[in-house]
């Protein structure tokens, strides 16, 4: 009899270990969902008063004395072995700026993809991402200064494509894709742009990227495009070094180059003119405490063709931004001083006229950011 029990107590031992390991792979078997976003809003002062309430060369903080919404944003990913799905869904005002090249019901997606590994070191992914030009990002949190550089309006902002990333070693990674161009779901002509970059981290605490993407955009970068043979380039330096806990530096350049492959030049038109662009950006972030940092930026930035603004335009600015952290860093305030000084009259002022080459303004932002 005791053997007996001895017995069947073995068996529900050894039957509860089973019933246990298989209850772990079925919810292993069902991969890990995870949800972040934030909302951001911002009140910003325009000491030109321009009469359209429009501030000039912005990218999102564009509404003079106004109380503002900027983005609303929801991202959800889910992670099941080596695949990765990721739904990144924004809204508001900066939301329809940054997703511009998307119509209707796309117009919410940020990005949209799915990401395999294929081996330890080859990751491949596909559908719709942010660009890896640039020093900063759409998304609020992530930038220290909250209005955002002439470089980063310099676009792209997202693509639309396929990508292998490779890392080499602890010390380089390699990516090269192919996509549909810039900022657009869906191909504005019959051609495909390529897209590099190369990522070094020569010590600790230090990172390099050096991005490039190339292709035949025309009918991206005019409003009419039939002719075909023109090329878009643009190079792309983005690089941060933590001098120690509290000192962070970063810089960014950018040079871009377009050559039209149009059939006639017509003075009036910069889109049958051969063009380049470019500047720099130097970040200096000091972190005075846990709870609060200070943020400078110095940028110049030219565009004598005006064939990513509006117009020609050379500027240099200056942001100087504060970093107040509330709730363990969820709710950031981020009060901001900002003057642009252009070599022409591109500013407008009170009159409604665009006769100023000095635009100064202040506010300040409010972030709350969850998930994270």
């Amino acid at each position: 009899m005791k053997k007996l029990l001895s017995l069947t107590a073995a068996a529900l031992f050894t039957c509860a270990n089973i019933v246990n390991a298989q209850e772990t792979s079925t919810d292993d078997s069902k991969g890990t969902l995870s949800l972040s976003g934030y909302v951001d809003a911002y009140y910003q002062y325009n000491l030109n008063k321009p009469q359209s309430g429009i501030n000039g060369g912005r990218v999102f903080d564009l509404y003079h004395n106004s109380i503002s919404l900027g983005l609303v944003q929801t991202m959800l990913t889910y992670t099941k072995g080596k695949a990765t799905v990721v739904a990144d869904l924004t809204f508001g005002p900066n939301a329809d700026l940054g997703n511009f090249g998307n119509e209707g019901t796309a117009r919410f997606i940020k990005q949209a993809y799915l990401s395999y590994a294929l081996t330890d070191k080859l990751n491949f992914t596909i559908g719709q991402y942010g660009t890896h030009i640039g020093y900063e990002l759409i998304d609020a949190p992530l930038n220290f200064n909250y209005s955002l550089s002439y470089l980063f309006g310099n676009g792209p902002f997202y693509h639309t494509g396929a990508k292998l990333d490779y890392t080499v070693n602890d010390k380089l990674g390699l990516m090269v894709g192919v996509v549909n161009g810039w900022d657009g779901l869906m191909d504005f002509n019959d051609k495909k742009s390529v897209t590099a970059q190369m990522h070094v981290t020569p010590i600790e605490g230090w990172d390099v990227y050096l991005n490039w993407i190339g292709g035949d955009e025309y009918n991206t970068m005019s409003n009419f495009g039939e002719d075909e043979g023109s090329y878009t380039s643009l190079f792309d330096l983005t690089t941060s070094f933590n001098v120690n806990d509290a000192f962070k530096v970063g810089v960014n350049a950018a040079y871009g180059s377009f050559y039209t492959g149009a059939a006639e030049v017509i003075a009036d038109d910069p889109w049958t003119k051969d063009a380049t662009w470019g500047g720099g950006a130097l970040y200096l972030n000091y972190a005075i405490s846990d709870k609060f940092g200070l943020g400078l930026r110095s940028e110049y930035f030219s565009d004598p063709g005006g064939v990513r603004y509006v117009g020609p335009m050379k500027v240099t600015s200056l942001t100087l931004t504060g970093d107040v952290k509330l709730s363990d860093g969820n709710f950031m305030i981020k009060p901001e001083v900002r003057v642009d000084k252009a070599k022409d009259n591109v500013f407008e002022g009170s009159s409604g006229l665009y006769n100023k080459k000095t635009q100064a303004t202040v506010g300040a932002a409010f972030i709350y950011s969850f998930g994270n």
